[in-house]
């Protein structure tokens, strides 16, 4: 038996040398994400190489590849090409602590501390411009999906897509939330205010559930880039139908006006900054969690400095040792009940929960503007805005605990309408 493994050991051997083939060659594939000169880049060539684009971007000029591993090398001589990075894993940044059955409505403890309440005499985050009973203001929720029939959910999901296959799926099947996470993140942005469970920060604005993530918690980066497009564009499929430049709070566009990413890895490739990139230069705001490994800085997206990054703190108003260091704003994160899969509730501790305390914040003050016809709020005079409205809880100004300071959702509303804000 022995004599016959080695005599079919050389026998492979053998016939890769006659192929004229290294022994380290591997048919091992591999996904880079490969940014390009459109001009110049031709698709033609990724197939001779052995590979085969599985998306090409609309956002950025950018192309995931598949091909054998060892043809890499090859592929960055290709013309065209700039850049080629391995695509990359991202996880959500959320822990489960305990369940419970649909309770009798109660307002959770983080949305209390932030002044919700208090801003919904102002606004609950609907604003409808033209008078077709629909919400201006939209938050893409990029994440494991969303519980398309959760009863304290559907009313405010209007669309969603799944990005995790190599086929876009609009199907509710598809984009369902088989994790809980991405549910539980949309429930504190947008929880229903009825006699059930919890109710959301901004229950009155329109949630996109862009999954992005698997039933696993898991992703990539290549589908996080995906994931932002389609915030972008919407369910009509049109990035800035009408050609005007303006996407935030237009009426003939579907764009979100906030994208929020409660996950997150300690590096990400070049093409994600570039996606972001774009969705900032629209206009669009970006929150994401800093992360829950105690480091000194922010995990990315959330490190990017046009993305606001979010820490976690308790009800004693404490950052927690796991909470990364340097945000720019805290939110309530530890022990936050919010909605979960197969319509159920759960108690989950992260800078996940974090995250939509903050991009709910955003929608309110985008939804006050617009009802009171005033602009939008850009992205960086928002993150001003909420800075400078914050409870500064630690050292006076910035500091590494709570960046800025717990994100206040009620005075940021009622310095948006103010006529010198904006």
């Amino acid at each position: 038996m022995k004599l016959q493994k080695l005599v079919a050991a050389l026998a492979l051997v053998i016939l890769i040398l006659s192929m004229g083939l290294p022994l380290s060659y591997s048919t091992h594939k591999v996904r880079v994400i490969v940014t390009v000169d459109k001009r110049s880049f031709e698709r033609a060539s990724i197939s001779r190489l052995g590979g085969v684009v599985v998306k090409e971007y609309e956002i950025i000029p950018a192309v995931l590849v598949e091909l054998p591993e060892h043809a890499v090398k090859e592929l960055k001589k290709l013309p065209g090409v700039i850049r080629v990075e391995h695509d990359g894993v991202v996880r959500a940044l959320g822990v489960g602590i305990r369940g419970r059955p649909q309770p009798p409505q109660v307002t959770p403890w983080g949305i209390k501390r932030i002044g919700a309440p208090d801003a919904w005499l102002t606004t609950n985050g609907f604003a409808d411009l033209d008078g077709d009973g629909d919400s201006e203001i939209e938050v893409a929720i990029l994440d494991t999906g969303v519980d398309y029939d959760h009863p304290d959910l559907y009313a405010n999901v209007k669309w969603g897509i799944c990005v995790v296959l190599d086929k876009v799926s609009t199907r509710p099947r598809d984009w369902d939330d088989r994790n809980g996470h991405g549910t539980h993140v949309a429930g504190i942005v947008a929880a229903l205010y009825n006699d059930i469970g919890v109710v959301g920060a901004a229950h009155g604005v329109e949630l996109y559930a862009i999954k992005v993530l698997s039933d696993s918690g898991f992703g990539y980066w290549s589908d996080v880039i995906e994931g932002i497009e389609w915030a972008l564009k919407g369910p009509d499929g049109v990035l800035d139908s009408n050609g005007d430049g303006v996407i935030v709070g237009d009426p003939n566009d579907d764009a979100a006006e906030v994208i929020s990413m409660s996950f997150g890895a300690s590096s990400a490739p070049e093409a994600v900054h570039d996606a972001i990139s774009v969705a900032y230069g629209y206009n669009v705001t970006l929150v994401a969690a800093a992360g829950n490994d105690g480091a000194e800085s922010p995990s990315y997206p959330a490190a990017y400095e046009e993305v606001i990054a979010v820490g976690a703190t308790d009800e004693n108003d404490e950052v927690p040792s796991w909470s990364n260091r340097n945000p720019e704003l805290t939110a309530p994160g530890v022990d936050i009940l919010s909605t979960y899969k197969a319509g159920g509730y759960e108690t989950l501790s992260g800078t996940s929960m974090a995250c939509p305390h903050v991009s709910a914040t955003v929608a309110l003050v985008q939804a006050a503007r617009l009802a009171n016809d005033l602009p939008p709020m850009p992205p960086d005079e928002l993150k001003q805005l909420l800075t400078r409205t914050a409870d500064d809880c630690g050292d006076p100004g910035y500091d590494a605990l709570y960046g800025y300071g717990i994100v206040r959702a009620d005075r940021a509303v009622e310095e948006a309408l103010d006529s010198s804000s904006g």
